[in-house]
């Protein structure tokens, strides 16, 4: 098998003219990986870009993709595969939550219900000082990696997904629920 990279960004809104990647979250070679806007290097998940034989995302082609080649200046990936496509083949339409949940793969209960907005309203809240956000808004933007492999793994290589993560990124159920409370985020619930 080749070595797939499985990434998911976030951003600060859907126009690539105007919005950037906040975050983005990878899973290559059975390692976790994160960038974040202002604080890392680009250098690693442009290496691992360059050196994967498969890029895997969901929906990537509409949006992962395009806004990694406008942010960090490089090529489409020559072997990208958007498992979106492939659900459709086997009969399932729908965002990448709505999909995971219908294949019995739901998300921790921290993040149930949080969709691109609630990303956007995290890092808004990270930019201000809450370290619990950043923290909130990795563990949701890995949750969406995870299941993205998980889909890859039953739609292309007919395997049934482990459950053994290891998401490296964890918030605490009363930090959640602070975040919650203090934002407009239980709006996604």
């Amino acid at each position: 098998m080749v070595d797939v990279l499985v990434l998911d960004v976030e951003t600060t809104g859907l126009s690539r003219k105007t919005d950037v990647v906040t975050t983005a979250c990878w899973y290559y070679k059975g390692e976790w990986n994160r960038w974040v806007r202002g604080i890392d290097s680009p250098a690693t998940l442009t290496s691992h870009w360059l050196e994967c034989g498969e890029l895997v995302t969901f929906n990537g082609r509409n949006f992962d993709e395009k806004f990694i080649i406008k942010d960090f200046g490089v090529k489409p990936h020559d072997n990208h595969r958007d498992i979106m496509h492939d659900g459709w083949r086997h009969g399932y339409k729908g965002g990448l939550k709505a999909v995971s949940q219908s294949l019995g793969l739901p998300r921790p209960p921290e993040i149930q219900g949080m969709d691109g907005r609630a990303a956007i309203t995290l890092w808004n809240c990270w930019i201000s000082g809450d370290q619990a956000a950043l923290e909130l808004l990795s563990l949701y933007n890995a949750w969406d990696v995870w299941l993205t492999w998980c889909l890859y793994q039953r739609f292309v290589l007919d395997v049934d997904p482990h459950d053994d993560h290891g998401i490296p990124w964890k918030l605490d159920m009363k930090s959640a629920s602070r975040l919650l409370e203090s934002t407009d985020l239980g709006r996604f619930r």
